[in-house]
């Protein structure tokens, strides 16, 4: 049976790359030990560890020697709803159980990626010595980029489709619905 609450490590880790273990601030936050907590709300406990001087909103959250991300990938990402996805559904407290010699790390998220089109041409306008703004807007004028008011979200005003959830799956974006009872930690053969 899961401890009602369970206190795990977050390291620290602004500025991106490796942080060597003697430079990180290690926080210890609060969480229930049946993982029922959602990403956000770790989120704002390790915000309120910190002291405040971030919000939840601001943070990348990564799991695990591979830095597994978890819950949104970039500022305004509207393709994961960090309230529903849950720290169990990553089996982080049973990977912590084997390994409790790793952490959670937190960083800020990176900013929003440019819009479909947009790095394209400015990457061909910098090779060809042009202005990158320039031809952005040339290329909206023709068409060839879609306006930001034709947009979804982060970028413009159009409602957001979210992709199936098998190609966030794949993506990495959330992670896999096991069937019920079944544990990939626990129903190993070795």
């Amino acid at each position: 049976m899961a401890p009602a609450t369970r206190s795990i490590s977050v390291k620290l880790g602004f500025g991106g790359g490796y942080i060597r273990p003697e430079d990180a601030e290690v926080l210890r936050i609060s969480v229930a030990g049946d993982g029922s907590d959602s990403i956000y709300s770790v989120k704002t406990k390790i915000a309120e560890a910190a002291g405040g001087q971030m919000s939840a909103e601001d943070l990348l959250l990564s799991f695990g020697p591979c830095d597994r991300k978890l819950g949104r990938q970039y500022v305004k990402d509207p393709s994961v709803d960090e309230q529903s996805l849950k720290l169990s559904q990553y089996s982080i407290l049973d990977w912590l159980e084997r390994f409790p010699h790793w952490m959670l790390t937190v960083g800020l998220l990176p900013p929003t990626p440019p819009p479909p089109g947009v790095a394209i041409h400015k990457a061909a306008a910098a090779a060809e010595q042009k202005d990158a703004d320039r031809a952005v807007q040339d290329a909206r004028a023709k068409g060839e980029i879609p306006k930001i008011s034709d947009l979804p979200a982060p970028w413009g005003d159009k409602p957001y489709a979210a992709p199936p959830r098998e190609e966030l799956v794949s993506t990495g974006y959330v992670p896999p619905i096991y069937p019920p009872g079944s544990n990939p930690l626990k129903n190993v053969s070795a």
